[in-house]
């Protein structure tokens, strides 16, 4: 479950790294680096620059499988956006709440908590998902380069 949960919370987190206080969010395209809770360094390349709002966090995390996301708050102060939402997650309610602080030009770190849930497991069984707190540190090393996982 967790590797469904992360990399959507980090792709939230990454959203805001180019954003200036009071601006529009905006994620610029490039090749950001994320760890997530201290692991290994992910490579990542967007290939565009995305408005990041309500509707992006909530397509972002409705990537989990069978989720359906609604975002009931979504907030900057400063260089910090916090958010919330709720999502149908295989017939149960998940919510989750969390923090965006940009940290410089290109850099971003997110720290997220989420409760509730279930998830089907590939024998069709349903699992109750575990309360996960995760924080995730991102930062945009460039442009692109060849071989780059690419994201649009």
């Amino acid at each position: 479950m967790f590797r469904y949960i992360a990399p959507m919370i980090a792709v939230v987190a990454v959203a805001a790294a180019s954003s200036a206080a009071g601006a529009v969010l905006m994620r610029q395209a490039g090749e950001w680096q994320t760890s997530i809770d201290n692991g290994p360094p992910r490579l990542i390349c967007y290939t565009t620059d995305e408005t990041i709002d309500q509707n992006y966090v909530s397509r972002s995390m409705a990537k989990l499988p069978g989720a359906n996301c609604k975002v009931s708050n979504f907030t900057t102060i400063g260089p910090v956006t916090s958010y919330s939402m709720q999502c149908t997650v295989g017939g149960s309610l998940m919510t989750t709440t969390g923090s965006i602080t940009v940290t410089g030009p290109e850099s971003v770190t997110g720290k997220a908590h989420s409760h509730g849930g279930m998830m089907k497991t590939a024998n069709g069984q349903s699992v109750a998902v575990p309360d996960t707190d995760i924080v995730s540190v991102s930062r945009r090393l460039g442009p692109c380069k060849p071989g780059d996982k690419q994201v649009n």
